[in-house]
C-alpha cells in the first residue's frame, strides 16, 4: 500500500480521535467515565504521536541527501525502512482494533 496515503489515513484518524476527545470531556458523563475515556484517547494520541517521529526522520535524512549535506546512503535507507515498519505495525494494528471492535458488535445476547 501507498506509504503516503497510510500516512494521510492515519492523520485523519488522530485528528478524528482529538475531536471525539474534546466532545467528550464536553458532554456530561460520569467523571470516572470520562477519565477512562480521556486515558485512552491520550493513549492512543501519544502512540500516534510516536508513530510520526521516524517519518519525521525519514523526511529529515531524505532531503539532507538531496541536497548533498549527507552522503550516507545506508542511513537515509534505514530511516526510510523503519518509518515504512512503523507504518506497517499501525496499519496491522489498526485492522485487529477494528476487527475486535466488529466482532463485539456482532455478538449476540
Amino acid at each position: 500500500m501507498n506509504t503516503i496515503t497510510y500516512s494521510q489515513q492515519l492523520n485523519d484518524y488522530k485528528n478524528q480521535l482529538k475531536a471525539m476527545n474534546e466532545l467528550n470531556t464536553s458532554s456530561q458523563q460520569p467523571i470516572e467515565k470520562k477519565a477512562s475515556l480521556n486515558e485512552f484517547g491520550n493513549l492512543v494520541t501519544q502512540a500516534l504521536d510516536k508513530l510520526n517521529t521516524p517519518m519525521q526522520k525519514m523526511d529529515e535524512e531524505t532531503v539532507k541527501m538531496i541536497s548533498g549535506d549527507e552522503n550516507d546512503l545506508a542511513k537515509a535507507m534505514i530511516s526510510m525502512t523503519e518509518a515504512q515498519l512503523s507504518l506497517q505495525t499501525a496499519g496491522q494494528v489498526r485492522n485487529k482494533c477494528l476487527d475486535a471492535y466488529n466482532e463485539i458488535k456482532n455478538m449476540q445476547l
